[in-house]
């Protein structure tokens, strides 16, 4: 796999864990292993390591699990799945919400309800805007 077709799956990978950390939160809760989305966490937000490193270690501990996907995979997974990134009202919105740290592939489309932007869910900050 080349450097870009790495870096395209480990974005992907970390817009997966963004859009369901709670329940990957509660699941490694129950697994006693939250030390990996802690590491993770640590890695996207203080930028201590590569995050490839962590995330290859989180995926590992899920497929182990019993989640043939993982993060970066397809199948079944144990945990709700996101939206394909990128969809949704996009021939409506003029606003897209794009990751504050440029790591993942996240997107949510602004909708004419949002009072605020939505929160990146590892950094606990607001998703970036971009018209266009």
């Amino acid at each position: 796999m080349t450097g870009e077709n790495a870096s395209a799956q480990v974005r992907r990978g970390l817009s997966y864990v963004c859009e369901n950390l709670d329940a990957l939160d509660r699941h490694l809760a129950e697994l006693g292993r939250t030390d990996a989305l802690v590491r993770l966490r640590r890695a996207i937000v203080d930028r201590t390591e590569d995050v490839q490193a962590p995330l290859d270690v989180l995926d590992e501990l899920v497929r182990r699990d019993g989640d043939a996907r993982g993060a970066y995979g397809t199948g079944v997974r144990t945990v709700p799945e996101p939206s394909p990134v990128g969809t949704g009202a996009a021939a409506e919105a003029d606003v897209a919400f794009l990751c504050p740290l440029g790591t993942c592939a996240r997107v949510v489309w602004a909708e004419r309800t949002m009072q605020e932007p939505p929160l990146c869910r590892v950094a606990s900050v607001p998703l970036r805007w971009v018209k266009r």
